[in-house]
């Protein structure tokens, strides 16, 4: 199995304070934190194969994609061959 081409570096802040509240207000709002580990995992593995095609474009080298229940926020430098996670928003499943 060929390594993936990019690698994908998390900002500190987006694991140590974005992340930390998502599986927070998770819990407190009675949604599986897991999901929120799960959607982290998605996201490595699509931005590491192929960051170009994930999500939408924005300015300046930065996408936006969704990754249920995260949006990241993340800049794509392909003379280096790295993905930098700049931000990520928590966004539960809607109760009906």
């Amino acid at each position: 199995m060929n390594p993936a081409p990019y690698r994908v570096v998390w900002k500190r802040s987006a694991i140590e304070i974005e992340l930390a509240q998502a599986v927070i207000t998770a819990i407190e709002q009675g949604h599986d934190p897991e999901a929120i580990t799960h959607a982290m995992e998605e996201a490595d593995q699509a931005l590491a194969l192929n960051p170009n095609n994930v999500g939408e474009s924005r300015p300046a080298y930065e996408r936006v994609a969704r990754f249920s229940p995260l949006t990241i926020r993340f800049a794509v430098h392909d003379d280096e061959l790295l993905v930098y996670v700049l931000s990520v928003v928590y966004a539960p499943p809607r109760r009906r």
